[in-house]
């Protein structure tokens, strides 16, 4: 099987892409890298992890579903259940709604939406399902 090379970009289809501009990098830090007027690049700091936003020409309508098929959410990882409590504090300092810091059966995490309601989580795994990962990255 030809093999990956890792993560390239999430690719999000936006209705204003100024909106989604401004939220990726004022709300959570990441920078404007390549900016053309259907299309936006940026990139986190710490992370190098890119995110394309374009708005097809302006045919993207409506509101983002995650009930339909393709993207359910972004998933973007935090160190512990501490940091989640302090983008809890962050969102609510930048005017963004979001869910109470909740616990599932593999981590914690912090739900809230984008521009064009697109679905954003911040994720801490638990150790012990980290732990259970550990083999296949060896």
């Amino acid at each position: 099987m030809p093999e990956l090379t890792g993560f390239s970009h999430i690719g999000l289809s936006v209705p204003d892409l100024d909106a989604g501009t401004r939220f990726w990098t004022e709300v959570m830090g990441f920078r404007l890298v390549w900016d053309e007027p259907a299309i936006k690049l940026l990139v986190h700091p710490g992370t190098l992890l890119p995110i394309g936003l374009q708005d097809h020409g302006g045919a993207v309508t409506g509101a983002f579903d995650h009930t339909r098929p393709g993207l359910d959410h972004v998933a973007l990882g935090v160190a512990g259940p501490d940091d989640l409590t302090a983008w809890a504090a962050h969102l609510e300092a930048q005017g963004v709604e979001h869910s109470a810091v909740e616990e599932s059966n593999i981590g914690h995490h912090l739900n809230f939406r984008a521009p064009g309601n697109i679905a954003v989580e911040l994720f801490v795994l638990k150790p012990e399902v980290a732990e259970a990962m550990a083999p296949l990255l060896s």
